[in-house]
């Protein structure tokens, strides 16, 4: 087959059926590999006020006995309180329990990048100019057994 002769469809969204059917090949090529079922387990640590909003949180999943954080956010006016030290420590908790054997993230360089070494994080990637001028990070940890 010639590249040419192949029609793509270009969107910048995607139907809950077609996303279906990608995880679905992805899963049925993993599972020809022998490799563990591709299962997403969601994780999500949420503080919330007197008025039950909002004022911190994580969310991440847990995968392959990995645990994948992909946001924590902490309300401005509560930063430096050790919210998000906490959170991640209860999150690394959860994934142990999870059987999960490390944690890995990304941050940008204009985000925390000091904040995840502090927490015994290595940095495993830098790449440049994501965005224009600034770096994205990547970050794991192994947990102890």
């Amino acid at each position: 087959m010639h590249l040419n002769s192949c029609s793509f469809e270009v969107s910048d969204t995607i139907s809950e059926l077609d996303l279906k059917a990608l995880e679905d090949g992805l899963a049925a090529h993993t599972a020809v590999q022998t490799m563990p079922a591709l299962i997403f387990t969601p994780l999500s640590i949420v503080k919330r006020d007197a008025d039950k909003t909002v004022v911190a949180g994580l969310y991440g999943k847990t995968f392959w006995n990995w645990l994948y954080i992909d946001s924590v956010w902490v309300q401005e006016d509560l930063r430096k309180q050790a919210l998000g030290t906490a959170m991640i420590m209860a999150a690394e908790d959860e994934a142990q329990k999870r059987g999960c054997v490390g944690v890995y993230l990304w941050t940008q360089s204009f985000d925390a990048p000091d904040f995840y070494p502090k927490l015994g994080y290595k940095e495993f990637v830098v790449m440049d100019d994501f965005p224009i001028g600034h770096q994205r990070l990547g970050f794991m940890k192994r947990l102890a057994a």
